[in-house]
């Protein structure tokens, strides 16, 4: 990865949220904004940033379902091999079991229909 190391996105993804959530505008509007903060940083950089974001998610009562959809899909796609160059290997292990919770606690999520971010 060239800009990041594996835990410290995740701890600046987290942070960011948290400070996000100090606007007083929603946790819908923290996501969101995550969302759009950390995008494009490259092939496994957004690997984990779908990833904490959907264990920012799971955390919530309900889940919006455009952004159930979304990480599921691009998480189901995440192939281990391609992370080898840029990740050690207990940095893929707990990536793939990251993944894989976030995974299945969407897919039990309560699903939010509403679009809004505010």
């Amino acid at each position: 990865m060239k800009d990041w190391e594996y835990n410290e996105l995740f701890d600046a993804i987290q942070e960011t949220y948290e400070e996000l959530l100090d606007e007083d505008r929603g946790y819908r509007y923290a996501k969101a904004k995550l969302a759009d903060e950390f995008d494009n940083l490259g092939k496994i950089e957004d690997v984990i940033v779908d990833t904490a974001i959907g264990e920012i998610a799971i955390g919530h009562e309900k889940v919006f379902v455009g952004r159930i959809e979304g990480i599921t899909k691009r998480l189901s796609m995440f192939n281990p091999q391609e992370a080898e160059d840029e990740l050690t290997l207990e940095e893929i292990k707990d990536l793939s079991r990251r993944i894989n919770k976030v995974i299945e606690g969407l897919r039990n999520a309560e699903i939010d229909n509403n679009s809004s971010a505010e």
